[in-house]
């Protein structure tokens, strides 16, 4: 990788970012230093932001189209446990100077993997910043939402006698990034591809989020493991809950990894 490959601040901006904020006017094509958001009657904004940085919430090897997705896919999780309908969002990069860890080439195929998940969420970017950091890259996405007004979904509402409910399975995630350091031996490909995935583009839950708005009490992603997160709905709402272990849903993958190694379950709840 070359260092004089790579592009200028607002080169970067005009060449690359620009294109993604097409389609929504308020973002007036990143030219100004703010966008514009137009609020619907009888909704409320709803704001989450995330960072991610290289080495801590991702491995430095990553490739850049995983990488955009997850950035994404984080905050969209946020708005979806609220009940929201994603709209837009906002970027900041803090690319590296001294390493060849980024170039045209993987800037390309860090926008071009944007440009998909906002087809498929149908959102727009309306704006951020990208400046040189001589640390790790690190990413910053702030995303925006609309909820109907008093139909929002926090943490703080569960009840004494609330059931739980979790959607999809637990700890494939977890699984994944041990098999991206070789700490799960003896899966086969096929299983450890797909924990994999689960690792690198997790899954919003945004049509369900939409569809609990006004039915559950309480709801929060699922992205620091169940314990925790289950831990900080409780504190919010003053309440405990009890966990089933038994019950708690597994992919087959996950079922592969723990007939091998049933010592890893305690980790997966928590990973």
């Amino acid at each position: 990788m070359s260092y004089r490959n790579k592009p200028g601040e607002f080169e970067l901006i005009g060449k690359y970012l620009a294109p993604l904020s097409a389609g929504f006017p308020g973002a007036l094509l990143l030219t100004d230093d703010a966008a514009i958001i137009p609020t619907n009657p009888g909704h409320n904004l709803v704001v989450t932001t995330d960072m991610l940085i290289s080495g801590v919430h991702f491995l430095e090897q990553t490739p850049p189209e995983y990488i955009a997705s997850k950035a994404i896919r984080v905050n969209l999780s946020d708005l979806a446990a609220m009940g929201a309908t994603p709209d837009s969002y906002t970027l900041s990069l803090a690319l590296p100077s001294e390493d060849g860890s980024w170039n045209e080439d993987w800037m390309q195929r860090f926008c071009e993997a944007l440009s998909v998940e906002q087809q498929m969420f149908d959102i727009a970017l309306i704006g951020g910043d990208t400046v040189s950091t001589p640390g790790p890259l690190s990413i910053s996405l702030t995303a925006f939402g609309f909820i109907e007004d008093g139909m929002e979904v926090t943490r703080s509402g569960a009840r004494a006698g609330d059931l739980i409910f979790v959607s999809g399975t637990i700890g494939d995630a977890f699984l994944g990034l041990l098999s991206l350091k070789d700490e799960i031996s003896d899966l086969p490909e096929a299983y450890a591809e797909i924990l994999r995935s689960r690792h690198y583009r997790p899954s919003p839950r945004v049509g369900l989020g939409q569809r609990l708005s006004g039915l559950a009490h309480s709801a929060i992603d699922v992205s620091d493991g169940l314990v925790q997160d289950l831990g900080h709905l409780c504190k919010q709402s003053g309440v405990s809950a009890l966990i089933e272990a038994q019950s708690i849903p597994l992919s087959d993958s996950a079922r592969k990894v723990l007939s091998g190694s049933p010592d890893i379950f305690p980790l997966l709840l928590g990973g």
